[in-house]
């Protein structure tokens, strides 16, 4: 039998208007009562009618803010085209997106831009932003003031966010260091170039490749760990300072943006023994791949990640889905070698 919202009330013992108002977050409801006509939403598996929706849209369109570090970053350009893709399929409902770019991963920067969409009237957050503790509390802030939050590309640890969209970043750097297990013979003495050290994910990737390495009883050295803050120019200057401080490093392990940068030091540099790898299939790594400075990639699905994350925040502000029974989406990790670039 199929649960409306009359039934839904029924079962709550409250009016259809109590019910609507919690689902859509709408109007004024006792805490208790909301609480328990969620729950009972859950428990008796509630499903939006979306002829309904269409209909109450008119009356209250969701605006969903996007904040992301994307200036200089061809990655989260993808990821734009999947928020396109969910803005048009959802528009008929009422969805309108706010995005956000930021430059870096300066903290202050990431908590004015949040502040900034809030204060444009956006009920729901896509965020991808910085790992510090300043971040956890603004969003669990923002939590107990009833905005629903979905982190993706990179988590934040500690927060009541609704769920996270994105890579599984260990996996990932294991995947890194299974393909330095299987093509190399010797030591290893590995350059990190990473984006920066405040981004969960790339912190992740580091782990889950020296766990790895491990595992595989691969001798190794991390040598360095430097910081591009995807900035290619960057990438450049800090690949080669390395480079020529350690002419020995033979494994350069790319766990930012900023690829192309790192590309450049490594041609100047022109060590045919160097190991590179590196994220992401854009227009410079399929250069560098295909030119064999670096020898290969993984990819993370990045335009999956701007659609399902703008999907489930608006679901969320919409009523359609419960907080706490939504799980994290977790994209492929898809090993791109020279044959199968671009496929």
């Amino acid at each position: 039998m199929k649960v409306t919202v009359k039934s839904l009330a029924l079962a709550a013992g409250v009016s259809r208007g109590t019910v609507d108002r919690v689902l859509h977050n709408r109007g004024s409801v006792k805490p208790d009562v909301a609480k328990r006509v969620r729950a009972l939403a859950k428990q008796l598996g509630y499903v939006p009618n979306r002829a309904g929706l269409a209909l109450a849209a008119h009356k209250t369109p969701i605006k969903i803010g996007v904040l992301m570090p994307s200036v200089g970053n061809a990655l989260y350009q993808i990821i734009i085209d999947g928020i396109s893709d969910a803005q048009n399929e959802y528009a008929d409902l009422g969805l309108s997106v706010v995005i956000k770019e930021i430059n870096g991963f300066n903290e202050d920067d990431h908590l004015a831009g949040i502040d900034d969409l809030i204060k444009q009237g956006c009920k729901g957050l896509c965020l991808a932003t910085v790992n510090t503790p300043k971040l956890r509390d603004r969003i669990n802030q923002l939590h107990d003031n009833h905005v629903a939050i979905v982190l993706f590309n990179t988590d934040v640890e500690g927060t009541k966010r609704l769920c996270y969209v994105g890579s599984d970043y260990i996996t990932a750097g294991a995947t890194c260091a299974g393909m330095v297990a299987l093509s190399c013979h010797e030591e290893q003495y590995v350059l990190v170039v990473t984006g920066s050290r405040n981004m969960l994910g790339h912190n992740l990737r580091i782990k889950g490749f020296e766990d790895e390495l491990k595992n595989q009883k691969v001798p190794y050295q991390i040598i360095s760990i430097v910081e591009s803050f995807d900035s290619d120019i960057r990438a450049q200057q800090v690949t080669s300072e390395a480079l020529k401080k350690y002419p020995f490093i033979n494994c350069v392990y790319i766990t930012g943006g900023a690829v192309q940068g790192v590309g450049s030091a490594l041609i100047a540099h022109d060590d045919p023994k160097i190991f590179a790898m590196g994220f992401d299939e854009l227009y410079a790594t399929k250069q560098l791949v295909s030119e064999g400075i670096i020898k290969f990639v993984i990819c993370q699905q990045p335009r999956r990640q701007g659609y399902h994350a703008v999907k489930r925040a608006y679901q969320a502000v919409a009523g359609q889905i419960i907080e706490g029974n939504v799980q994290d989406f977790i994209t492929d990790t898809i090993i791109k070698i020279k044959p199968n670039l671009g496929r």
